[in-house]
């Protein structure tokens, strides 16, 4: 037991850093384990009876990205999945606490600085980027449609427009993890709609995530079923890819077939600390990361170099001025043999681009209202060759160049 006596403040703080964490959670292994009668209402809300009720008349759903109960048998007063047990089990609130933090995996700081010599009460960069995520994740989730799922799945090749759409952006060899998708969402209006595209199903195979042929209104994807990465396992490798989109990955494939490796589709930025988990769970070699050449997608190579402690990793070089914003699709489509743009970069190459693209982001927003300009860019990449570059290695991906 620690002998360490600390203060109201950082008893507080430890509390805070427990809470904020706790309700990023989706509460669903609580519901599942305590046998709660609920339903699921679209992919952000679940409806529940914690009274034996004919009628559910409580929900528990994501509310500017956190998870909010709501009682209306009861007031409709608001509380956490905390609450949810207490209601349901009639436990005391400490006791409601620690099983709803065991059932999801969540830390008791204050419980663990207690019964510790020392402990920090201040949230560490790796929780910040944790809740960082999950919290985007869960934005994407909440403002997805609410209900929507694949309907059927049939090869590229029976679709010619598909087809004729893919070789339009220099896509002609498909790969096997690209399918042909269809899908139904429910709209604002509740009306049930039907959609369809090139996509990728995610690693349980119940979701996917669609490219449309033709936007709709002003997307150009869609997820079907909850948000989620994409992974195609190759049992006889250690070697992985992972790329930020679909298309990335197939665009890839044109000059460097990937049969000989593991492939990770991000589907979603905010689905890094996903793909870490994957690297460390399967022991994979420092990954192959092709991220598009914006703010996004040096955040998102970071923090998976972060959360999965890979020193290094191989990449796509860009010229950060002259193609922002573009992906391997571009250099595809500009003809570029891609083989000649990958090298190996450290995480603090990541992290010093996306800090001074972030710094350019924060001043156009303060004081500016034009778009980025070269200039801009320019500045942005003067303190960039601090990370220093290594030799090209002549196996990429497990395929000779």
């Amino acid at each position: 037991m620690s002998n360490k006596r600390y203060t109201d403040q950082e008893i507080k703080a430890f509390i805070s850093k427990t809470n904020e964490l706790l309700v990023l959670q989706d509460p669903l292994p609580v519901l599942q384990d305590l046998k709660i009668d609920f339903k699921e209402s679209g992919n952000d809300s679940y409806k529940i009876n914690v009274r034996g009720e004919k009628t559910k008349s409580a929900y528990i759903s994501l509310k500017k990205s956190k998870w909010v109960y709501r009682d209306f048998g009861n007031g409709g007063g608001h509380g956490s999945i905390v609450n949810v047990v207490m209601d349901y089990t009639n436990k005391p609130y400490k006791e409601a606490l620690n099983y709803s933090l065991q059932t999801l995996g969540v830390k008791n700081y204050l419980e663990e600085a207690l019964n510790s010599k020392q402990q920090d009460y201040q949230l560490s960069q790796a929780d910040r980027e944790r809740i960082a995520a999950q919290r985007e994740a869960n934005k994407t989730r909440e403002s997805s449609h609410p209900i929507s799922r694949v309907t059927s799945v049939y090869e590229v090749s029976s679709n010619q427009n598909a087809v004729d759409y893919l070789a339009g952006r220099g896509i002609v060899k498909i790969p096997p993890q690209l399918k042909i998708i269809n899908g139904e969402y429910e709209n604002k209006n509740g009306e049930l709609k039907k959609v369809y595209g090139v996509g990728v199903l995610t690693r349980d195979g119940k979701g996917g995530d669609i490219h449309f042929l033709q936007k709709l209104g002003d997307l150009k994807s869609m997820s079907l079923g909850q948000s989620d990465i994409s992974f195609f396992s190759n049992p006889n490798s250690s070697k992985v890819c992972v790329f930020e989109s679909k298309l990335d990955m197939a665009s890839f494939w044109q000059q460097m077939p990937l049969d000989g490796v593991n492939i990770i589709i991000a589907n979603s930025v905010s689905n890094a600390l996903k793909v870490a988990e994957v690297i460390i769970e399967n022991s994979f070699e420092p990954p192959m990361i092709f991220n598009q050449n914006d703010l996004a997608g040096y955040k998102f190579t970071a923090q998976i170099m972060q959360e999965a402690n890979i020193p290094e990793v191989k990449c796509i070089k860009y010229d950060i001025m002259g193609e922002y914003k573009q992906d391997i699709n571009d250099l595809l489509l500009k003809g570029e043999k891609i083989a000649d743009r990958i090298e190996t970069r450290d995480k603090e190459f990541f992290e010093n681009i996306a800090t001074s693209l972030e710094a350019i982001q924060k001043a156009q927003n303060s004081s500016k209202i034009e778009p980025m300009t070269k200039e801009d860019l320019q500045r942005a990449a003067q303190g960039l060759d601090k990370a220093k570059s290594k030799e090209q290695e002549k196996q990429v991906g497990g395929y000779e160049r």
